[in-house]
């Protein structure tokens, strides 16, 4: 008895082994997971400017009066320069303190003119790698102080401080993080439809 029993098991086991072979190799080989590694994602572009930034900038001017009197504000045209002072607490935008001497050529007198102005820029390089360029609007109040107010009885000219607000656009190019070039055209509105100006500004600015 004991011998059949073994000769049982041994054919159980041999039918259940060949039975299991035959199930693994009807089912084809084990499949090995296709998953295909990605390269890590590329950083984004790295721009020349910045949030939380503090801009300098020096500059050349020129302005030409506009209107049919050329006896008030600035006059027919004025040559000078100035300086600004930019906080951009966000990259596209920030607030811009901007003053400005120049000479008033038909009086031969300086006067100056200063604003406080909005600007929102858009720099290039955050879609075009390594092309540092950001184009930027402003927008403003200010005053025009000791510019031309007429003749008085004597047939001199006088001179007065207006209010006045402003408007226009420039383009800044970075060389680095913290030193570019600039270039922009505002037009000021000085108290009066015969009585404003286009001010053309030139320079460098640095940035902290």
């Amino acid at each position: 008895m004991i011998r059949i029993d073994k000769t049982k098991t041994l054919i159980v086991s041999a039918v259940v082994a060949f039975f299991g072979q035959t199930a693994i190799s009807l089912a084809g080989p084990t499949e090995t997971s296709s998953k295909e590694v990605l390269p890590p994602a590329a950083p984004p572009p790295t721009s020349f400017f910045r949030a939380n930034e503090l801009d300098i900038g020096v500059f050349a001017t020129y302005d030409k009066g506009v209107g049919d009197i050329s006896d008030l504000g600035i006059g027919e045209h004025g040559w000078g320069g100035g300086l600004d002072v930019a906080y951009f607490p966000w990259l596209y935008g920030g607030f811009r303190f901007q003053g400005s001497a120049l000479n008033i050529t038909r009086a031969d007198q300086t006067a100056g003119i200063v604003t406080y102005d909005a600007v929102l820029r858009y720099p290039l390089d955050l879609v075009a790698p390594n092309f540092h360029l950001a184009p930027y609007a402003f927008g403003g109040v200010g005053g025009l102080l000791g510019g031309l107010d007429g003749y008085n009885r004597s047939g001199n000219l006088r001179t007065d401080s207006r209010v006045l607000g402003n408007f226009g656009g420039g383009l800044e190019y970075r060389f680095t993080p913290h030193v570019g070039l600039f270039s922009e055209a505002g037009y000021d509105l000085i108290d009066g439809p015969h009585n404003n100006a286009v001010q053309v500004n030139w320079g460098a600015r640095f940035a902290f």
